[in-house]
């Protein structure tokens, strides 16, 4: 089921942002600074509810576009949307943005799904069950210290901890070899659970941005924390993970540092 919801996310998604990419405008509501909202991010949530809707009709859904609150959603089945994280890349007609799904049973993630339908790539991770890239076993990449690391970052909308994050990475460097922001949690995480990115670290997230990524990494053989280096919940306002050696080195050095 996840697999179709993703499917029919592609579908709507993908022909509204052909036609951005070839020049063609779209209307977009402000949500704040740098966060959008498209017709198109709202007509795949849409499609999405009601496709596990039908299949799942007992099961709550908590979703980027249309949920009122983010708290208080860990008991029983959730399934967790974020029709297109990455809405400033997409409405601007650049292919960094992604469809992300995430099931949790209590809070935790159990089965994470993040497609990229410009390139077609699928990341799939259950629990217990591996991470698949576009249906190939992955790992999280075998890198064992920052020197060596390609970290992706996320800054996210809340500028005062956004202006510590990169006061911190700037002290660091140039103790880690590459930093990227490509706009897109969804794709961040899932590339750290597939060696892409060697980690990946953002100072606030919502669960949308994370669940999936969560189950995906785990799976990989990775590691997850908050931000301020305590257990992952999807309600934390931050994250790290990746590769063992990268997140942990990271951590040790953050650990007297003001960005938490």
């Amino acid at each position: 089921m996840a697999r179709e919801a993703a499917r029919i996310a592609g579908e709507v998604t993908l022909p509204p942002f052909r036609a951005l990419a070839g020049g063609v405008s779209m209307a977009k509501e402000i949500k704040g600074r740098g966060n959008w909202v498209t017709t198109t991010d709202l007509a795949c949530e849409e499609a999405v509810i009601r496709l596990l809707a039908e299949e799942y009709p007992d099961m709550r859904v908590l979703s980027e576009e249309t949920s009122a609150t983010v708290e208080g959603w860990d008991r029983g089945w959730l399934w967790v949307i974020d029709p297109i994280d990455g809405t400033a890349n997409f409405s601007r007609g650049i292919p960094s943005w992604a469809f992300n799904l995430a099931l949790c049973q209590d809070g935790e993630p159990v089965l994470g799904i993040t497609y990229q339908p410009v390139t077609g790539d699928e990341f799939y991770a259950e629990k217990g069950k591996g991470l698949t890239v576009n249906g190939a076993q992955a790992k999280v990449s075998q890198v064992t210290t920052l020197a060596e690391a390609l970290m992706g970052i996320g800054l996210g909308y809340e500028y005062d901890r956004a202006k510590l994050t990169l006061s911190m990475l700037a002290e660091m460097w140039p103790g880690i070899m590459m930093i990227q922001n490509i706009g897109s949690a969804a794709l961040g995480l899932a590339y750290a659970a597939s060696a892409r990115f060697d980690m990946y670290v953002h100072s606030t997230l919502y669960p949308w941005d994370m669940a999936p990524g969560i189950v995906q990494i785990r799976e990989a053989g990775g590691v997850v924390f908050a931000r301020d280096g305590s257990p992952i919940s999807i309600y934390s306002e931050g994250f790290i993970g990746g590769a063992p050696g990268p997140v942990e080195e990271f951590l040790a050095a953050t650990r007297e540092r003001a960005w938490r």
